[in-house]
């Protein structure tokens, strides 16, 4: 009676294991979040989704297929502060998660939101 529970300890043991080592592969594969590359400068989104545009940003074209960077974001439209040959940063009519509080976004109900890109340092 002893060995089936001897057995079932060791298989559960194993199998919490091999659990721990799949279980976080951003942290062991060093992903990175998502760039887009304009005028030889990265940019990344880390602020929350807005649903108005401020009143200084025009539309300037669709992300191209190369800009995206493999984002999934090529065709979303891109608004700036028109007189720069450059930009410190940008926003993009995008698809994204629903803001549930000021920290926290619902990815599990998209909307589509203005989202802007800042350089990334």
């Amino acid at each position: 009676m002893k060995k089936p529970i001897i057995w079932i300890s060791v298989l559960i043991i194993v199998f919490s294991l091999a659990g721990c080592s799949f279980g976080n592969k951003s942290s062991e594969t060093g992903d990175l979040p998502p760039t887009i590359t304009l005028f030889d400068r990265n940019y990344v989104a880390p602020y929350m989704p807005v649903e108005d545009l401020p009143d200084e940003y025009t539309y300037i074209g669709d992300l191209s297929e190369e800009t995206a960077n493999d984002t999934g974001l090529a065709g979303c439209k891109m608004y700036a502060v028109k007189e720069k040959d450059s930009f410190d940063d940008f926003y993009l009519y995008q698809e994204c998660g629903t803001p549930i509080d000021g920290n926290t976004v619902d990815t599990t109900q998209l909307q589509w939101a203005y989202v802007q890109w800042i350089v990334s340092e």
